[in-house]
């Protein structure tokens, strides 16, 4: 990818997307390396407003969050292998095409998976190895990429899933499964479901992907219900349990969060998913090695934008 003179833009395609800190991160790396790049919020949940923005000659890619990142799928001439076995995508980048026309390639990926992959091993290199079990609590596509991780980055034996639509949940293991996942994944739907597995099977990690709401229906309190019951839960495992918290904000920990630390979790915080999946999508924007980037300058200005929020 050459580096040009002329304005460079990177959208965040995602709705609702005002409170994102995410473009502290990305225009931090732009201006300390001198690119005449942007990093801007497309805020939308329309798949042809980005589209639109696709045609213009200074698109060099985006970053998809919810609810987008399913649909956005459709926009891209490519998808990555990973991209196909998660069945979505939080990144869309440029390749040149092949043939030497200069025709231009819209590849979509995911690099959600390897910033929980990494901050997972960050906390606990262990997790390379072992016999363990997993709990993910949500049901939307950020769970997809965080058992993928669990069962293809990690090792996870059994990955539980924690949700408050039954249905959303056996949905997203149906797919993961024919998108050729084998790892045992199954919905835990009651306490009682908790309560009659044996110590063994009591997950030593737990990623968190659900708001920061109290629970208003009786399906979502179920939900909650259930994760407590889990995360208070001893299985004596031979290292800390890991509590990752994809929800970021508030800080310094949600309710949940809360909970897991009483119960002697070891907490994660989300900032370190994203700047891990930030890094990658940096490398994959600008043909840029991860040396070149200047990551702890990124880093801080987010976790400053969020301190000032």
């Amino acid at each position: 990818m050459s580096e040009s003179t002329d304005t460079k833009t990177i959208y965040l395609f995602g709705q609702p997307i005002a409170h994102s800190v995410s473009p502290f991160f990305y225009n931090t790396i732009f201006t300390k390396l001198s690119l005449p790049w942007r990093y801007i919020r497309l805020d939308s949940h329309d798949p042809e407003d980005l589209m639109w923005m696709m045609r213009r000659d200074d698109f060099m890619g985006a970053a998809v969050t919810m609810p987008n990142k399913v649909r956005a799928m459709a926009c891209v001439d490519v998808l990555t292998e990973e991209a196909r076995r998660i069945g979505c995508i939080n990144t869309i980048y440029v390749q040149s095409g092949h043939g030497g026309d200069g025709e231009r390639v819209l590849v979509g990926t995911n690099t959600d998976w390897i910033g929980i992959q990494r901050a997972l091993l960050r906390a606990q290199p262990k997790l390379k190895e072992g016999d363990w079990s997993a709990m993910v609590i949500g049901g939307g596509a950020t769970c997809k990429s965080a058992i993928y991780a669990l069962a293809e980055g990690l090792v996870a034996r059994t990955i539980y899933l924690v949700s408050r639509d039954a249905g959303e949940a056996q949905s997203a293991i149906d797919d993961l499964k024919q998108r050729g996942l084998q790892r045992d994944i199954c919905h835990i739907d009651t306490v009682e479901d908790v309560t009659s597995l044996s110590l063994s099977e009591t997950p030593i990690v737990t990623v968190s992907a659900v708001p920061d709401i109290a629970p208003k229906t009786e399906p979502e309190q179920r939900a909650r219900d259930i994760a407590i019951v889990m995360l208070q839960r001893k299985p004596g495992c031979q290292f800390p349990r890991i509590f990752l918290e994809m929800c970021y904000d508030p800080r310094p920990r949600t309710w949940l969060a809360g909970v897991a630390g009483e119960a002697d979790w070891q907490i994660i915080d989300g900032l370190d998913v994203m700047e891990h999946q930030a890094i990658e999508q940096d490398v994959l924007w600008m043909g840029r090695s991860l040396s070149e980037l200047p990551v702890n300058d990124a880093g801080k200005a987010i976790r400053d934008a969020l301190h000032r929020h």
